[in-house]
């Protein structure tokens, strides 16, 4: 039997040099690991494209197809299962956009799976063998703080060549915090963690002295982050990941993510205005602490990417000059904004919706990079345009020097990281996709129908 699993192209950063592509992000898990859990039983060959790095094989005849949907590349997704279906080759969706949405992903498959995958796939994929394939697969997060039994993901079928980081792992899932725009709290519903064995044995089986981790908040228990870094540090590995500002703020931890060979953290400081932090449940990040934060860091040689948001309801069109400025002083090595986005699901899209502020149904908007919604205290056009114009002032070679604590070949994060963005830059600018705030053609009232119809 062969299995076709699909990733459509999220149109994350990547550098293109003739036809050499390579995505600026980790190796995702999500089909290496779908592919591991297929019973050993059934005699199954699978091919895993990821759209961002690869072209999607629309001629090939597997006998299924599967489809991890995220809500920015929903539209994509339902354009490549409709394409197979109309072929008769039955489709399966899954992942965080169909979870959310299950009614409006039915009508783009033979089959859907909402919530997680450790116990319905496997089940599905027996079904479709035996040819009794149900329309539904519904799977709750198990009960405790432990998963247990994932196997490793199987990074064979994995083309690593498409990635700056192609050697993966994952040792929890979900995170603790509530922040109202992100949808981690909408499909996982509590933090849990994988046994320390079973990720040292993944890191081993990599084979590499390099390791991206691609946890939501590898820190968020921080009892287990200690044995896990305690474990790491018998590997003689260098690893990076995402934390929280609280990455520091217990000694024993830190010390150990430092001994443990840490070079990378991805850090959402978000806003460097404590009233928007506030106001998005994010109160535990302190804008005044930034500076000892970034300097404990550096001391430590962890290059950082900060992460900041516009368009919050406290901003106005002030908030693009502080934010540079203080990227600027703060000495963020890698920065990267983003639009304030209201993802289905989130606390974020019912209150907008509740306020009629919601601007675009297009999921192909929501890729934190439009504006789908009315900004509180400026336009959709403002707000755009002080997006854009951050860009291009952050990433001016001069600023990049000046703000970056190594930009050399020599330091290869933050030198490609650099260059990635400064490159993005020119398409911010250039590109098409990027030319309006919004896709005006949506219809908002069939949208929030379908929206209805989900939500019951």
């Amino acid at each position: 039997m062969n299995i076709l699993l699909i990733m459509p192209d999220a149109k994350m950063h990547k550098l293109k040099i003739g036809p050499l592509v390579r995505s600026m992000r980790e190796a995702p898990l999500s089909l290496a690991v779908l592919a591991a859990l297929a019973p050993s039983e059934l005699d199954i060959n699978f091919q895993l494209i990821d759209g961002s790095i690869d072209k999607i094989p629309y001629d090939s005849k597997p006998d299924l197809v599967g489809i991890s949907v995220l809500t920015g590349t929903a539209n994509r997704a339902y354009q490549i299962a409709d394409h197979f279906r109309r072929r008769n080759i039955p489709v399966v969706l899954g992942g965080v956009h169909p979870t959310i949405m299950p009614d409006e992903a039915r009508l783009h498959a033979d089959s859907i799976v909402i919530g997680m995958a450790e116990n319905s796939w496997p089940q599905l994929l027996q079904d479709f063998y035996a040819g009794k394939l149900k329309t539904t697969y519904r799977e709750s997060s198990p009960p405790g703080s432990w998963l247990l039994n994932i196997p490793s993901p199987r990074m064979d079928l994995i083309r690593k060549t498409g990635y700056m980081l192609p050697n993966s792992a994952h040792a929890t899932r979900g995170c603790s915090k509530t922040c109202d725009f992100c949808s981690v709290p909408t499909v996982w519903n509590r933090f849990q963690k994988r046994p320390v064995s079973d990720v040292v044995r993944d890191i081993k089986q990599l084979n590499s002295k390099y390791i991206a981790f691609g946890d939501v908040n590898l820190i968020d228990d921080i009892e287990y982050a200690k044995e896990l870094f305690t474990a790491l540090i018998k590997l003689n590995i260098k690893w990076g990941g995402l934390a929280t500002t609280e990455v520091t703020k217990d000694p024993e931890l830190f010390e150990l993510m430092v001994q443990s060979g840490c070079k990378f953290l991805l850090i959402g400081f978000e806003s460097v205005n404590q009233q928007a932090l506030n106001s998005i449940a994010k109160g535990f990040n302190h804008n005044k602490q930034y500076q000892e934060l970034i300097n404990q860091l550096h001391s430590a040689g962890i290059s950082i990417q900060g992460c900041f948001v516009f368009g919050f309801d406290h901003d106005d069109t002030s908030v693009f000059t502080n934010t540079v400025e203080s990227v600027q002083q703060l000495k963020i090595d890698i920065p990267r904004y983003s639009i304030y986005t209201p993802y289905p699901g989130t606390r974020l899209f019912n209150r907008l919706m509740t306020q009629n502020r919601i601007l675009s149904l297009n999921w192909e908007d929501y890729d934190t990079m439009h504006v789908v919604y009315q900004p509180e205290r400026m336009s959709p056009e403002e707000l755009y345009h002080g997006f854009k114009w951050a860009y291009k002032e952050t990433f001016k070679l001069s600023r990049i020097i000046r703000r970056t604590a190594s930009f050399s070949i020599s330091c290869p994060i933050n030198f490609f990281g650099n260059l990635t963005y400064k490159i993005f830059v020119n398409r911010l600018y250039n590109d098409q996709r990027f030319a309006l705030p919004f896709t005006r053609q949506t219809n908002i009232d069939s949208g929030k129908m379908n929206l209805e119809k989900n939500n019951g």
